[in-house]
């Protein structure tokens, strides 16, 4: 087992109410399946769920279907980024 750092940004960290969770990942586990575990965990936890919510890994880009590894040491959740 390995402890990560679960990171919120912008209007998740709002909508959490918290800006970072510590973690016991249970390896190997996908980016989604934490999303769905988070998401009962933590109070208006549906937000992860919401369509478009991005995520990184160790500062990587990541999808929902790639699976965190056992040196991960941080995940970030972000909502969809706008830019011009």
């Amino acid at each position: 087992m390995n402890s990560i750092s679960v990171v919120f940004f912008s209007s998740l960290r709002e909508s959490l109410g918290l800006g970072e969770y510590s973690f016991t990942l249970n390896a190997p586990m996908t980016i989604g399946e934490l999303k769905k575990q988070l998401a009962e965990r933590l109070d208006n936890g549906q937000a992860l769920l919401a369509s478009g919510i991005q995520s990184s890994v160790d500062f990587d880009f990541a999808r929902d279907n790639d699976v965190i590894s056992d040196t991960a040491r941080e995940v970030a959740f972000f909502p969809p980024v706008t830019g011009g």
